[in-house]
């Protein structure tokens, strides 16, 4: 069910809360970004950096665009936009919605929030509606005037009922291959990760499957012992969703399927850096650990960007408080802030650097997802652009060489 919001008054985007609206949407073909220093793997200093027809185009040494609009970005920092894999929604819509103005909202939301690209996460429900779901993202793939929708994440049916978390128990279903093809066939062509519990019954078979279509496989909501997450990684798992969350936990003599991502190299993993479902030392520990393997999601829902209050989340009561959205018996479902804030979270509990910080929120999730004209700064690349200042607050975001938030 889509939430009700009134959108008649305007708003700004503080942290992740929509408080008056700043968003302009426009494009041309050409402009020129002035100043500044770009985050590429380092930090450099800006003197020639242009979008061209949606692209970043580097000015040759005494080339001038005459009659060329030109940004002043002196005292910020230029960096890729951010890449979600894992959002199903935000500011009152949902995935699973299956609409097109739910879609349109959550990549307008996202987008507004320095997300540029989004893979778009339809959560175990009533397999019906999941596939209604997908067929609605793939048809709606395209014409955004937010993030651009890379892909959907399919999380669920197949989770292993012990760590159901904010999912229905009653949606979930025993891994099975027919169910699986369909899906993916309703998500023509679009599904690019699929979760799933590889411990249940035929959860090998589904991995392998996944595997042989090149959907990249992810263990979540699982409760894998170290043995079987190494041996569902031979048949293919290359991902865990959320670490630490909704997962069987790490022991001194069971590691589980945590301890088996971390120490093996095979594994990618992502983290909710929200600085609510992560003790920080852990998040330090990843980083210390994982690096190119790691990236960070926002797991964002429906009432990301919403007000505190009440709502109602799949089909049960939700209630957001202090950046905590949580069900009956103060279980976490989802989280509430954007990519952005994740970020800056995973900076401050790791003190890393803003190159660092990109890397785990643009450059690695590009590479895990296989794209290769996003998520750097660089010749022919997608002009996906953030300025930001030295607080991580936006001041522009750019998507294909389209403004769709700024303050200067």
């Amino acid at each position: 069910m889509r939430f009700t919001l009134d959108n008649s008054k305007n708003g700004e985007l503080i942290d992740g809360k929509l408080v008056r609206q700043e968003t302009v949407i426009w494009s041309m073909d050409e402009l020129i970004i002035c100043g500044g220093t770009m985050v590429t793997g380092t930090l450099e200093p800006n003197s020639r950096l242009a979008v061209s027809k949606g692209k970043i185009r580097f000015l040759k040494t005494g080339e001038e665009l005459s009659g060329v609009k030109t940004i002043s970005a002196e005292g910020l920092y230029i960096a890729p936009g951010l890449i979600d894999l894992h959002v199903h929604g935000g500011y009152g819509a949902d995935v699973l919605d299956g609409t097109r103005e739910s879609l349109g909202q959550i990549s307008a939301y996202h987008g507004r929030c320095g997300t540029t690209g989004l893979v778009a996460a339809v959560a175990a429900a009533p397999l019906e509606q999941m596939a209604d779901a997908l067929v609605a993202v793939a048809r709606f793939a395209g014409q955004e005037k937010g993030a651009r929708i890379l892909g959907t994440h399919l999380e669920g049916p197949f989770l292993n009922p012990r760590f159901s978390g904010a999912m229905e128990q009653k949606t979930l279903k025993q891994p099975d291959l027919k169910i699986a093809e369909d899906l993916l066939a309703a998500g023509c062509g679009m599904v690019k990760i699929a979760t799933l519990a590889p411990e249940l019954p035929g959860g090998l078979e589904v991995v392998e499957m996944l595997a042989a279509s090149r959907v990249i496989p992810a263990l979540g909501h699982s409760g894998a012992s170290f043995a079987e997450t190494l041996e569902a990684g031979r048949m293919g798992l290359k991902h865990v969703t959320h670490i630490f969350n909704a997962m069987a936990g790490l022991h001194h003599r069971e590691p589980g399927p945590a301890g088996a991502a971390i120490f093996s190299r095979g594994f990618t993993v992502d983290v909710i850096a929200d600085g609510v479902h992560i003790h920080p030392c852990l998040l330090k520990m990843l980083w210390q650990l994982k690096r190119e393997g790691l990236l960070l999601i926002s797991d964002a829902v429906a009432a990301a960007g919403l007000p505190e209050g009440r709502y109602r989340l799949w089909g049960r009561d939700l209630e957001v408080s202090r950046n905590r959205a949580t069900m009956a018996g103060d279980r976490l479902a989802g989280s509430t802030v954007p990519l952005l804030a994740a970020m800056k979270n995973m900076a401050r509990a790791c003190e890393l650097t803003l190159p660092q910080a990109v890397r785990l929120a643009s450059t690695n999730p590009a590479r895990i997802l296989g794209l290769t004209s996003k998520g750097r700064i660089a010749d022919g690349f997608d002009a996906d652009l953030l300025l930001l200042d030295q607080d991580y607050d936006l001041h522009l975001v750019m998507a294909g060489g389209r403004i769709l938030f700024s303050k200067i």
